[in-house]
């Protein structure tokens, strides 16, 4: 009997999934719509594109060096660019199109 309690509670510790915690998350307004960025405990992000009809998720994972977020996408990389600086507590995106 204690056996198969024991493996009841391992089954459901390891059933339980930790939830991943923002460490950072920015928003600005967009020409109709909004991007918004979150970034993860674990190193994943969501860059989210949202206008009025439609909306672009782009997800990846990130790394920080010094003062540069580097960003690799999982699959296409938006206008913003893969690169930010965080600067005077902004985000600033060095080599997209805008």
């Amino acid at each position: 009997m204690k056996k198969i309690l024991t493996l009841i509670i391992l089954l459901f510790l390891f059933s339980c999934k930790k939830e991943k915690e923002v460490v950072l998350s920015a928003d600005r307004e967009a020409p109709l719509g909004w991007i918004y960025l979150n970034m993860y405990d674990d190193n994943s992000f969501d860059f989210v594109s949202k206008g009025l009809r439609n909306k672009k998720i782009y997800s990846g994972n990130y790394k920080i060096k010094e003062d540069t977020i580097y960003f690799k996408y999982k699959d296409s990389i938006p206008t913003a660019g893969n690169i930010a600086v965080l600067e005077n507590g902004y985000i600033r995106y060095i080599n997209g199109k805008y």
